[in-house]
């Protein structure tokens, strides 16, 4: 994994970058480092990073404004705030960014050890470098995990902890249709299945998250090319062609 260090002091930005490359040689294969802003923002145009070590007090940007460009930038990567406020606004803005972990100076070893090897733990246990996950494919496990729930664009933004006209040009741009787009046809190619094997119209529309069933209907016959109710009719007459 490779992590970018943001830090505008030299002696905490060298301290960090010794404490990465002590603790954990096998783990990051690489550390970016950081003085300001738009040192940081130039690495983040060039280079994949799965994580980032952000500093509140940069000398040309607020760190917690400099959030939306690393989520912009590199969507995947992971932010953790290091920094001497312990104001509670400056924690309450970065949570509401979705970043991963809040670190207040003077930190300790076994603090700044719990939470990278929390990052780590995280990225193991979903398989893969955070860094390695395109965006869609972020937004495909949150549409697959939560379909059946009643969830907008913005919801799905929030989670992310990005801007929803964002995320719905490059999801577009990856995947060839609008997120809304794929939810919807997510979900009607799960109620087909569902109806294949015998529930009813209604039925299937509820389980996977249709509200209204004169709507499931519509979307339906406009992905599918006739009314949900002769889906098994079709069926049948495919199989037995």
């Amino acid at each position: 994994m490779r992590v970018l260090i943001v830090e505008d002091n030299p002696i905490e930005r060298l301290a960090l970058e010794k404490l990465f490359s002590l603790s954990y040689p096998a783990e990051f294969s690489s550390i970016g480092l950081a003085s300001d802003g738009r040192s940081a923002q130039l690495q983040l145009e060039k280079s994949l990073f799965d994580l980032v070590m952000l500093d509140v007090n940069l000398p040309d940007v607020n760190g917690v404004d400099f959030i939306d460009t690393v989520n912009e930038l590199r969507p995947d990567a992971r932010i953790v705030m290091v920094t001497a406020y312990s104001d509670y606004e400056y924690l309450r803005q970065s949570i509401r960014k979705n970043v991963f972990d809040y670190i207040l100076k003077p930190y300790s070893m076994a603090t700044f050890r719990e939470c990278i090897d929390r990052f780590i733990a995280q990225a193991r246990n979903d398989g893969e470098s955070y860094g390695s996950q395109s965006l869609a494919q972020r937004i495909y496990r949150i549409i697959e995990e939560r379909y059946k729930e009643p969830i907008s664009l913005q919801e799905i933004a929030d989670e992310l902890g990005m801007d929803k006209s964002y995320i719905g040009r490059v999801f577009k741009k990856e995947a060839g249709s609008g997120v809304v787009e794929y939810l919807i046809k997510y979900r009607v190619d799960k109620a087909e299945g569902l109806m294949l094997r015998g529930m009813n119209v209604s039925e299937a529309a509820e389980a996977v998250g249709f509200s209204d069933p004169a709507y499931f209907g519509r979307c339906f016959k406009r992905l599918k090319g006739y009314p949900p109710k002769d889906a098994r009719k079709i069926s049948d007459k495919s199989i037995s062609s």
